[in-house]
């Protein structure tokens, strides 16, 4: 049997023995195998970094609505409104949810700290930030 098969890999080419040149099952086997799970770890990270990307987009806006919410009430001619005060927010065509809470810091200066939510009823926020607005009586 051994003979059989070393002869069925050789050919005779003008007189000589030419053995034929090429894969064995086994090492077609085993690049397919390096090959299958080569794509398969970069199915794996581009669907990692797909998401990734869409959670920094979510954090990214999350940053634009909270620092446009603090710029307007640092623009408002009065005091903002001491407590806590809930909002929404329309941008890129999803409703986000503004949380504030405002201070008294001292006499002249108020405490504002903003957190922004997807989910009203969520206690985790996508993003913070924290401001200070002066008395509107002694900047002017």
């Amino acid at each position: 049997m051994h003979s059989f098969i070393a002869k069925s890999a050789q050919r005779r080419v003008g007189g000589r023995v030419q053995r034929s040149r090429g894969f064995t099952l086994i090492e077609v086997l085993v690049a397919m195998t390096i090959l299958a799970v080569g794509v398969s770890a970069l199915v794996s990270s581009t669907g990692a970094s797909a998401f990734r990307s869409a959670k920094l987009r979510e954090r990214e806006v999350g940053r634009w609505v909270a620092v446009n919410h603090l710029n307007t009430l640092q623009a408002l001619p009065t005091w903002p409104e001491l407590g806590a005060k809930n909002i929404e927010v329309e941008m890129v065509k999803q409703t986000w949810y503004v949380r504030t809470r405002t201070k008294k810091e001292d006499l002249d200066l108020r405490r504002m700290d903003i957190e922004v939510r997807l989910n009203p009823d969520s206690e985790s926020y996508i993003y913070s930030v924290t401001g200070f607005a002066s008395n509107p009586k002694h900047s002017r």
